[in-house]
């Protein structure tokens, strides 16, 4: 009898922590920051830079800017954000050389536009923790949303990890 309930006790314990685990991960919307799929560079014009996954952070290089912060953008695309649900963003972050970089929400199609989020953060050499929330308005469907930092203002290298975006 002893040994069946230890059993049971046992079961019931995996159980629990699979839920957990299973909960922790269908609540963040964004994807592995650490993985090369999840991101796009772009680069526009004159801008140019690269990207590379370094353990557990992603970073990005500006390597060539021109007049427009959005000629090298990274993104995070294919966001299932919902209309009027409020959200939590929160990643840690860091640059080199310290500068001003802009983080925005938008929709992934043309015209572009911003869906409630547009932060202006100001990063060191040392790992910064930033959270912001908004109100998620004017999204698109069919998972055709991003968040994007704007990094084409200066040559300089972002580097960003455990990104995470859940509805609050």
């Amino acid at each position: 009898m002893l040994s069946r309930m230890k059993t049971l006790i046992a079961a019931i314990a995996i159980l629990f922590l699979t839920s957990l685990a299973f909960a922790a991960d269908k609540t963040n919307l964004a994807k592995p920051t650490n993985k090369a799929e999840s991101w796009r560079l772009e680069q526009h014009e004159g801008g140019k830079g690269t990207m590379k996954i370094d353990g557990d952070a992603v970073v990005f290089e500006t390597t060539a800017v021109d007049s427009e912060n959005w000629h090298v953008q990274a993104t995070m695309t294919g966001l299932d954000l919902k209309e009027g649900k409020e959200y939590e963003v929160s990643f840690k972050a860091k640059s080199t050389p310290d500068r001003s970089v802009l983080f925005t929400a938008m929709i992934d199609k043309d015209d572009w536009h911003a869906i409630g989020l547009s932060e202006q953060i100001e990063l060191t050499k040392d790992w910064k923790d930033l959270k912001f929330t908004f109100k998620a308005e004017g999204v698109a469907g069919e998972m055709k949303n991003r968040v994007s930092f704007m990094i084409g203002a200066e040559k300089g290298v972002l580097s960003v990890k455990d990104l995470m975006i859940v509805e609050k």
